[in-house]
């Protein structure tokens, strides 16, 4: 099974990488993210290396099992970064501050309506 997976794996990411868009999608990075849990679980530290060469420079995931996946197949073909961050506190940071935007666009709505429609962010949040 092992050598089975070591011609499946770079045979699929030849495969992706002909398909493969200039600006890549969500479901590129995911697909990338996955064949690097494959490679990390077989032990396949060539795949491990080309996935996290090719995914870091694209933008960290928001969904949380994504981010977690992209920070292990970069830990695992680089070794722990001095400024590792946990992703899951800086996402639940971001979520936190966006919740507070809200509630706050909403009160100047409230207090000023013509401020808030003109705030460029706030904008944004209440024609949504």
């Amino acid at each position: 099974m092992l050598s089975l997976m070591k011609y499946l794996v770079p045979s699929f990411m030849l495969i992706l990488a002909s398909f493969s868009p200039a600006n890549a999608g969500d479901a590129y990075v995911e697909t990338l993210l996955n064949i690097c849990t494959t490679a990390q679980n077989t032990g396949d530290l060539g795949t491990i290396k080309s996935i996290a060469n090719q995914v870091k420079n694209k933008q960290i995931p928001g969904d949380e099992l994504l981010a977690r996946s992209y920070n292990e197949c970069l830990k695992a073909a680089f070794g722990e970064t001095e400024n590792a961050q946990d992703i899951s506190v800086l996402l639940n940071r971001i979520s936190d501050a966006k919740n507070q935007i809200i509630a706050d666009c909403d009160k100047l709505l409230v207090a000023a309506p013509k401020v808030a429609i003109a705030h460029p962010m706030c904008k944004e949040i209440l024609i949504k």
